[in-house]
């Protein structure tokens, strides 16, 4: 399990003397691309008997930059701690990524941080690797200002899966054509998401399919509107995860405005108001439709729970 500390709490002597090698990003999603550095930095801390350090930050860059909501995240903050320790890593140093943190120099990086604060004997990097002041600084900057302090830059050659770069970029562009199968691809994982049943309109338990829904949609990315097939865990559950019908979208048939993420689970009974819940989606069934009469709706929802049944091998 990875020690999580916050990098202005670090003491200057802290990580002296223990060998540290370190890998620096945001790392959203922790896609097969990050992992791959992830892992060389890890095996490389073994086997100099040192520790292996990453250093990622509590909001994206770009967002701090234009002062907006600017890049919508793969995954939570929560959740990226969870993953990057789950990979063997000793140590997790988070740094909130403010406006003073923006205006600092590389130069000032490399000397105040990854010597200064860390003592590191290497450190592992993209070969698309920018950070300090304007992204002033890159890997050939870290290799010129590393060198006289007898510290290696390992460079970590793009992972491509059938020709395509594992990136954060391609995986958005993957979320917003709905494209399940490829988001996976570049993941590793399922595409999930997560967050607190809230209370919606209340017309999926009219229509007899009751919807548990999540309001995320503004902050965190989300596949393309239409129908999914997928998986909801329960926060705190006994239960297994359970095979769902997923809408995402803003219900165009009533004309809503609001964009929600709504999961009918499928043969479950309960009430989960205010339960943290994750979505896992598995496969794309159709776009969203707008309905003559809600019997055409409630029609297409019948067909949409068949195919589910075959798919998930279930009864309905």
């Amino acid at each position: 399990m990875a020690k999580l500390l916050e990098l202005k709490r670090i003491d200057k002597n802290y990580f002296k003397d223990k060998n540290a090698v370190a890998v620096i990003g945001f790392f959203d999603g922790v896609h097969l691309g990050h992992r791959k550095i992830l892992e060389s930095c890890i095996e490389k801390a073994k086997k100099i008997n040192g520790v292996s350090i990453v250093l990622t930050f509590n909001k994206p860059p770009l967002n701090v930059i234009k002062s907006e909501l600017s890049k919508k995240l793969i995954i939570s903050y929560e959740e990226k701690i969870k993953i990057l320790s789950g990979l063997g890593v000793d140590y997790i140093v988070t740094a909130n990524f403010d406006s003073g943190f923006l205006k600092m120099e590389p130069d000032m990086f490399c000397r105040d941080i990854l010597i200064g604060r860390f003592h590191i004997k290497d450190i592992f990097a993209g070969n698309r690797f920018n950070f300090g002041f304007k992204t002033k600084g890159n890997i050939l900057f870290l290799k010129r200002f590393l060198k006289p302090y007898d510290i290696k830059v390992n460079v970590v050659p793009l992972l491509k899966i059938k020709n395509e770069v594992v990136s954060s970029t391609n995986i958005r562009k993957y979320y917003s054509q709905g494209e399940i199968s490829k988001i996976k691809n570049l993941l590793g994982r399922d595409p999930q998401v997560q967050g607190i049943v809230v209370k919606g309109a209340g017309r999926g338990r009219q229509l007899g399919f009751p919807t548990a829904n999540i309001d995320i949609c503004e902050i965190f990315m989300a596949p393309k509107d239409g129908v999914y097939l997928g998986t909801v865990e329960i926060d705190g559950s006994k239960y297994k995860p359970l095979p769902s019908i997923i809408n995402v979208g803003d219900n165009p048939t009533f004309k809503e405005s609001k964009k929600w993420i709504e999961a009918f689970i499928i043969n479950f009974k309960g009430n989960i108001y205010q339960k943290k819940i994750r979505i896992s989606f598995l496969k794309r069934l159709r776009d969203e439709i707008v309905f003559e009469s809600k019997e055409e709706l409630i029609n297409q929802m019948k067909l949409d729970l068949k195919y589910a049944g075959k798919y998930f091998n279930i009864k309905i």
